[in-house]
């Protein structure tokens, strides 16, 4: 019977009236804690959105860039007031096309740190341009155009004696003979590795070539030979620099012990 006694006692005891208030105590603290964490997350995000806010680019560094100064490079890319913000910048680049820029096939953005970015340019591989409809347009080693403007680009020689018909945009010229192509492409590479420049490349119907450079005319032939009769030309140029006339190397022959070319004078 007294054991029965004491355990009703311990039992009270645990249910004691009195703890009831300590537990509601507690119960606030931890309500209190939550408020504070949920309140220090709000303010957290506040802080970061107002860092991402107001960081901006700084630093641009362009590489592969030829047709357009890095300027022009950043201008063109980052011409809206927000594009410099860094957060927008970075989901516009991830979600967004890249702007369309002339005799730019492709271009992209690396980032060292919020601050500093990285702009890759991959240009057009453009060799000439053919004029058509007052507009200059650009085709590539393809025979592709892939650019319509009234820009002239410095570099690009113009193709002459091509026939075709109507021109369209990111086709091929609708030209005969497909060859011309890689006789253009041969041709100006071999200008570009010679560092000598034309204003006009001219053709006739057998595809026999003849530069425009100042006030000579340089008569090449047909292809074969084509990058030993520029080598022959880049040693004839500046000797005949300043003058006015015609220059033949289409009897170039590689088997020959003397360069093979025929220059003739015109009044000026």
């Amino acid at each position: 019977m007294d054991r029965k006694i004491r355990n009703i006692n311990r039992n009270r005891e645990f249910f004691d009236p009195d703890d009831t208030d300590d537990y509601d105590y507690r119960s606030e603290q931890k309500k209190k804690e939550k408020h504070l964490i949920r309140w220090g997350m709000v303010l957290m995000l506040l802080l970061t959105a107002i860092v991402l806010a107001s960081a901006r680019i700084k630093n641009f560094s362009v590489i592969g860039n030829t047709r357009y100064t890095s300027e022009e490079i950043v201008d063109l890319i980052f011409s809206d007031s927000w594009d410099t913000n860094s957060f927008y910048c970075f989901c516009k680049d991830k979600t967004r096309e890249h702007k369309q820029i002339p005799f730019i096939q492709r271009y992209d953005i690396d980032w060292e740190s919020p601050f500093s970015v990285v702009i890759t340019v991959y240009e057009k591989n453009i060799v000439g341009y053919v004029d058509y409809m007052s507009s200059h347009m650009y085709f590539d080693k393809d025979g592709i155009v892939v650019e319509s403007t009234g820009e002239k680009l410095e570099g690009i020689p113009m193709i002459t004696g091509l026939s075709f018909g109507s021109i369209v945009l990111y086709r091929e010229l609708p030209v005969q003979n497909m060859q011309v192509f890689r006789d253009i492409l041969n041709l100006t590479g071999a200008l570009s590795d010679n560092n000598i420049k034309c204003s006009e490349i001219a053709y006739d119907n057998l595809l026999n070539a003849t530069l425009y450079i100042d006030d000579i005319e340089v008569y090449l032939g047909g292809n074969e030979n084509m990058e030993m009769k520029i080598f022959t030309l880049r040693d004839i140029l500046p000797k005949i620099q300043g003058m006015k006339g015609e220059l033949n190397l289409s009897i170039y022959n590689e088997s020959s012990d003397h360069e093979s070319y025929i220059f003739k004078t015109k009044k000026q």
